[in-house]
């Protein structure tokens, strides 16, 4: 309803009358509103005066979201006047009705703040102000001398320009902040003479430092963690005054700006500003003000006085002649060295100038040294930190790890990472002792995060250009020729893919490339596994993915995976496995009643599973691929889609906000004692590849070990267990806070598998066979610690994440122990939920679309979180396949990979759904709502089905307000008040409950040497080691071998701290303490980075112990006497020199794989005793 206003004072504004109306619409009068939490919204509009200037004419308009509040408000000011400045203001209802829509948005949207607006309209009113920019540079930052001595201070760095524009005569720039952006932008060209331009963004977020001065004329030099985005404008376009229209995709994300400089973009990324000389203004001084007003540190600038400008030279370091010459003479290195020298040049570490000075010094230390290795090159021209690197480097063969190089192309840049360990794949193993010739490819950002385009970009034509050619034509590198190899789903949704080298294999007796592998694509005999039907119908078919093996296999299989497992003996047998089988993925689960048949068949897949036709050669016989096991329940948490979908079906806010507390005591109980320690790290599977748990539970157990001493415990805790524990401690409260990761208690999160009972009902035998009903699930659950299983029963619910649909939890029935007396086909499962097989659509397709082929579903039976009403599940029927018509080429798929990275839309699409959910009254039943659910099913299959979206004129549902939900705001740098409001929602109080502290750095203490065995560990272990070592458990030197083995564990350490950060800032390194407990603190706007980079330093991590222990004890299966004592006394010596070493980085983690090998070899030698 529309309320006219009257009388309003002209000098007051929009605010001013604003929080008058509200002190009467909030009032306890006007209580409750429609959702608890929220403040009555409605919206004041002063209008112009007609004489100009930011007076009001004394009149405007009051809308407010219903008639009932309308009508309600005009009798509270008739009788109780609401004034401004003595002024009575008159209220009247209008005769035409709101703006469409208006009413209808106050009445689902939070009330702002006028604050907030205010002081944002005041911000925006003194940046709205701009630069003449005289000269545009690019170049470098360098170090034009270094200091003779120690002593001698580093001079100040200069800015060498390798390209450069001037924009005084023939064209035109201008410099200006846009806050609500976060950016300064330069715009280049005319747009009154010129029919394009280009624009240079600078995020707030890449800048360092920004160093301002005179040289005659102001500059500006922005040294940023990122290069600038570049982005091509088109002035003279078609208008149809439609500024939805007309404002849409105008501009084209681009390399460069000029073809000059395109040459030297990917190697010179810094920016310097030469701004016009206004003799009436002080523009430095102006600048740095308006820094300060769009909120950038004052520390962050550096005012430039002589003797410290930043010199601006020509150096021409990045000539097109000059990086030809390198490049020839980089290629012509063996191939680690090669790639690591690329790496200095093209990650900005070291310049040509620097990099002439070193070559022929490098080939003489490289000499004939082996191929296979990481040479991590200092950032530095020291030729002498050179030489001690070289000298204490390993240079050992290549184990069955498969190191792995990595590049990313970013718009300008060629980014280059490794080698460090990385997941093997098929193919891979087919080459030993070719690997390097495998290239893991990702096209990001320049901040190294996944693309994301604002409307007014069109990226799909750079996208051709830059992703497109590098897959289609290839690159050069180091001396190398690479060409597109293919892809994994996995691999796609992190924009990353498989390149290769060609090479000569010796044994095949040819040269291998991507053709030859790709036409290869695609052990069990043919005569041992058959197809059976799926059952149901399509798209929702109950055993979509699913198949089953007899117990038999699965007992052969389990065998096979025990080798390599440390402890087997207290493991749970898997149920069900997820496998790949020629040209078939999925899951199968163990099927009883195929070992009854006789007929020699132990596995049954079926049409769903098969993703392609294997080659007739591989059919006769072929290996089962096995991708996991699930031996045990994983943990079920909430997550924030999942906490906002609850609160919509009914579940209180209370409810989520004790588990919460709940959690966030439990993390706090770290320091309290070693089982609390132990707790916390299992519950979130932290400090795994240093078998944290494991060792300080022993201890514990063992050796009567506590951290601190009550009396009757020896006390260990140590400067590094207390960053240990805080690093551990602020991962788990991180995830809680900006990810709602709680725990639920007595809820499981397992594989989905279907009744096999209708399979087999009604065939001759099977009379009697009993099938679960619609709306019922069966689980069983024991894990490892559990003497019985436990059967769930009654009433719960099950979802797949993400939920993004109201319909996506459903409540189920569980049935606890199968009924006696009938034949029960899944009955002996354990560690699975079993869906039915009947009714008019499967289970698992109501849960997100979601299907049985490995998609795990979190199964809640903790009665608070049970839904309070019943949803429907969406359709979910997918988008159809995309079909050529023909055979595709590779060609085809280098297409489909550009336009999946320009289509991925998947996480904005979640992102705003939660946005618009916690915005509007309705939550995920808003109608935005559901329509980003719907986008967000087709985008999940996008990878597999080849249809992007279906998105109607490129329109996103937008958010209904322009302030973001304060939980929103993440990991964000001290986030803007202006930009978000207090959600009124479950995850806007659980994300204010909580307080996080920036982890305390332990420094180290330079305690003296510790002597020898006289720490508690030692103490408490020594007797049983001399059981087997007699004196020489008494250490009194170190042999140089395992001196060489600690320094190549603490070089390597240091390359996993250095190479997995999360920040292009150089010199920031990872903690110790990050990489044995498995996680990264640094904040991340993107959290699948996080996790991919996490992934990747937990499995160079493992990896590197593997090493260690391997070397302490070369057979790991050893169980002979000598091999096991020889192994003891390695392992013990191992322990005494990371405690003489303690003050040394590294020193501490070694001490735990020595820990680790010690018991392993203590328990291996008792049992042998035993004997």
């Amino acid at each position: 309803m529309d309320v006219a206003v009257k009388f309003i004072p002209t000098e007051a504004d929009n605010w001013k009358v604003t929080r008058a109306i509200a002190a009467v619409l909030h009032s306890e009068d006007f209580a409750p509103v429609e959702v608890e939490g929220r403040l009555l919204n409605f919206r004041v509009k002063l209008n112009d005066n007609p004489a100009g200037g930011i007076r009001n004419d004394g009149t405007g308009i009051l809308t407010l979201p219903t008639e009932e509040i309308g009508h309600k408000f005009l009798s509270y000011v008739s009788r109780d006047p609401i004034k401004i400045d003595k002024r009575k203001l008159k209220f009247y209802k209008q005769k035409r009705p709101p703006q469409p829509g208006l009413a209808e948005t106050l009445k689902k949207t939070p009330y702002i703040n006028p604050d907030i607006e205010e002081a944002r309209e005041l911000k925006l009113w003194k940046l709205d102000a701009k630069f003449r920019v005289d000269a545009v540079q690019f170049g470098i930052f360098y170090q034009p001398k270094y200091p003779s001595s120690a002593k001698d201070p580093l001079s100040p760095r200069a800015f060498s320009v390798e390209w450069e524009r001037q924009y005084i005569k023939d064209s035109i720039a201008w410099l200006r902040f846009d806050y609500d952006h976060k950016l300064i932008r330069v715009k280049l060209g005319s747009e009154l003479t010129e029919q394009g331009g280009y624009s240079i963004v600078i995020n707030f977020a890449s800048l360092q430092k920004v160093g301002v001065g005179y040289d005659g004329k102001p500059y500006i030099c922005f040294d940023t963690l990122t290069p600038p985005i570049m982005e091509k404008i088109q002035f003279h376009r078609s208008m149809t005054g439609d500024k939805e229209v007309d404002n849409r995709k105008f501009k084209q994300r681009v390399g460069s700006i000029h073809e000059g400089h395109s040459t030297v973009a990917p190697y010179a990324p810094h920016l310097r500003i030469v701004l016009y000389n206004d003799p009436n203004s002080d523009v430095i001084g102006d600048f740095v003000k308006m820094c300060d007003t769009a909120g950038l540190a004052q520390s962050m600038i550096i005012h430039c006085r002589d003797p410290y400008q930043i010199e601006a030279l020509r150096q021409g370091f990045f000539g097109s002649k000059r990086l030809y010459e390198l490049h020839k003479a980089l290629g012509k290195f063996d191939w680690p060295v090669a790639f690591q020298l690329e790496s200095l040049l093209r990650n900005g570490l070291l310049h040509t100038g620097d990099l002439d000075e070193l070559l022929l010094r490098i080939r003489d230390l490289t000499g004939n040294r082996a191929k296979r290795s990481s040479l991590f090159l200092p950032p530095r021209k020291s030729y002498e930190m050179l030489r001690r690197v070289l000298d204490k480097f390993e240079f050992s063969n290549p184990s069955k790890t498969f190191r792995c190089y990595h590049i990313t192309f970013t718009p300008t840049r060629t980014i280059l990472e490794g080698p460090y360990a990385s997941q093997s794949n098929r193919v891979i193993r087919q080459y030993p002792g070719f690997e390097d010739h495998f290239i893991r490819v990702d096209f990001r950002d320049e901040d190294r995060l996944q693309y994301r385009w604002d409307r007014e970009v069109d990226g799909t034509p750079f996208l051709i250009e830059r992703v497109g050619t590098t897959l289609k034509v290839g690159f050069d590198l180091a001396g190398r020729r690479f060409e597109f190899l293919a892809y994994s789903s996995s691999a796609l949704r992190e924009h990353a893919v498989w390149f290769m080298n060609p090479f000569y294999h010796p044994e095949k007796g040819r040269v291998i490339d991507a053709g030859l592998i790709r036409d290869s694509l695609g052990d069990l005999r043919d005569s041992e596994w058959e197809e059976q039907p799926d059952l149901g119908d399509k798209p929702y078919e109950f055993t979509d993915g699913v198949g089953t093996i007899s117990k038999t296999l699965g007992d052969r299989i389990w065998k096979k995976l025990c080798e390599t497992k440390r402890n087997p003996v207290n493991a749970i047998q898997p149920s069900a496995y997820q496998i790949r089988f020629l040209g078939y993925k999925g899951v199968v689960v163990v099927d009883e009643q195929l070992d009854k048949r006789g007929d020699g068949i132990h596995m049954r897949l079926r049409p769903s599973m098969r993703k392609f036709e294997a080659k007739k050669d591989d059919i006769q016989i072929a290996p089962i691929e096995i991708a996991q096991a699930f031996e045990q329940p994983n943990t079920c948490y909430l997550n924030r889609p999942l906490v906002m979908l609850l609160e919509d079906v009914g579940v209180r806010r209370d409810a989520f906000q004790t588990l919460q507390d709940a959690a966030v005591a439990d993390a706090k109980t770290i320091d309290d004692s070693i089982s609390h320690f132990c707790n916390v790290l299992s519950s979130h599977r932290l400090g795994s590849s240093y078998r944290l748990k494991e060792i300080m539970g022993r201890l514990q157990d063992h050796y009567n070990m506590e951290l601190t001493s009550n009396g009757g415990k020896i006390a260990i805790d140590s400067p590094f267990l207390q960053q240990i524990r805080q690093v551990a401690m602020t991962d788990v409260l991180r995830d809680i806070k900006h990810s709602a990761r709680i725990p639920v208690p007595n809820s499981y999160l397992l594989v989905g598998v279907a009744d096999e009972g209708p399979a087999y009902s009604g065939e001759p035998g099977y009379e009697n066979v009993y099938c679960l009903g619609v709306g019922e699930i069966y689980a069983c659950i024991q894990k490892p610690q559990d003497k019985e299983p436990t059967w769930l029963e009654g009433n719960v619910s099950i979802s797949r994440s993400p939920v993004v649909h109201p319909g996506d939890v459903q409540r189920v029935r569980a049935i606890g122990k199968p009924p006696e007396g009938q034949l029960c086909l899944f009955g002996h499962l354990k560690n699975v939920v079993v869906m039915p097989s009947v009714g008019h659509r499967s289970l698992a397709s109501c849960l997100g679309g979601g299907d049985v082929d490995g998609d795990l579903f979190s199964v809640i039976c903790y009665d608070s979180l049970l839904p309070r009403s019943l949803e429907e599940p969406a359709l979910y029927e997918g988008l159809p396949t995309k079909d050529l018509q023909r055979d595709s080429s590779v060609e085809d798929i280098c297409d489909f990979v550009v336009e999946y990275i320009n289509s991925d839309i998947l996480g904005l699409l979640s992102d705003r759904l939660l946005v618009i959910a916690d915005q509007s009254s309705l939550g995920m039943h808003d109608e935005n709502c559901i329509q980003l659910a719907e986008l967000c099913s087709q985008a999940v299959d996008y990878p597999k089905q080849g249809t992007p979206p279906e998105i109607e004129g490129n329109q996103l549902p937008r958010t209904l307000i322009r302030c973001k939900p304060d939980w929103h705001a993440a990991e964000v740098v001290s986030p803007r008040q202006t930009d978000y409001y207090e959600s009124s929602k479950a995850l806007g109080f659980l994300f204010r409950s909580i307080k996080l502290d920036e982890p305390k750095p332990v420094l180290p203490e330079n305690l003296p040497p510790i002597q020898a065995l006289s720490d508690p560990i030692s103490v408490a272990l020594i007797e049983k080691v001399r059981l087997y070592l007699g004196s020489s458990a008494f250490v009194e030197g170190h042999s140089s071998d395992l001196l060489k083995i600690f320094r190549r564990y603490t070089d390597e350490l240091r390359y996993i701290c250095a190479t997995h950060t999360l920040s292009n800032t150089p010199g920031v390194r990872l903690l110790e303490a990050e990489v044995v407990v498995g996680t990264i603190l640094a904040k991340c706007s993107q959290k699948r980075w996080r996790t991919d980079r996490m992934y990747r330093m937990r499995l160079h991590a493992e990896t590197l112990v593997q090493d260690v222990q391997r070397s302490l004890l070369e057979n790991s299966e050893a169980d002979s006497m000598p091999e096991l004592i020889q192994g003891l006394e390695l392992a013990w010596n191992a322990w005494d020199l990371s405690l003489r070493h303690g003050n040394e980085f590294g020193a501490n983690s070694f001490g735990f794989i020595a820990l680790g090998s010690i018991f392993d070899c203590l328990d291996k030698l008792g049992h042998q005793s035993a004997v």
